[in-house]
């Protein structure tokens, strides 16, 4: 949306001050400081961004989100809207193509995303593109379970509010 994005925000600042905002977002668009800057300048009361980081790798994310160059892009996003004070959400959905580094990845947000609010771990969801390409990204949550509890515990350990959305508690241990 560019700048009309901004303006939706704005509005929601001035007509609903008190209701939460949380916004999916790449991130990639917040690489640009002057963007960042002008949505941290809303101060909005109760704006969360949520951004996917899929891999602590660049090339897996990129390939996940079919984008070269991506991964630089949102991270520099995250990085541009911490320093302009908007509140941050990291989401990683899990399936065949990100579950292996997953213990890795949230090593990697524990040090290098510390100002990030809340991660969500996520399931694979049956809507969007997931359907069409079932095959290349389906993988039993009981398969990722071990690589689930490391991810879980690393973020936790590190001070990070972390949650687990859209899986079977028969994959969580001790549930």
């Amino acid at each position: 949306f560019g700048d009309r994005f901004l303006d939706i925000i704005r509005k929601a600042a001035e007509e609903l001050p008190r209701t939460g905002v949380h916004v999916l977002t790449n991130g990639r668009r917040f690489a640009d400081r002057t963007f960042a800057s002008e949505l941290g300048g809303i101060e909005h009361a109760d704006l969360m961004l949520g951004s996917p980081v899929y891999s602590d790798v660049d090339y897996l994310h990129d390939y996940v989100v079919q984008a070269k160059g991506a991964f630089d892009e949102t991270l520099a996003g995250l990085y541009n809207l911490a320093k302009c004070g908007v509140r941050l959400e990291v989401r990683v959905v899990l399936h065949q193509q990100t579950y292996r580094r997953l213990p890795q990845l949230a090593e990697f947000i524990a040090r290098n995303l510390p100002f990030v609010e809340h991660v969500a771990l996520m399931g694979l969801e049956m809507f969007g593109f997931t359907p069409k390409n079932l095959e290349v990204l389906w993988v039993d949550p009981l398969d990722y379970q071990a690589q689930l509890e490391a991810a879980t515990e690393t973020l936790a350990l590190a001070g990070m509010a972390v949650e687990i959305y859209n899986h079977q508690l028969c994959t969580i241990p001790n549930s």
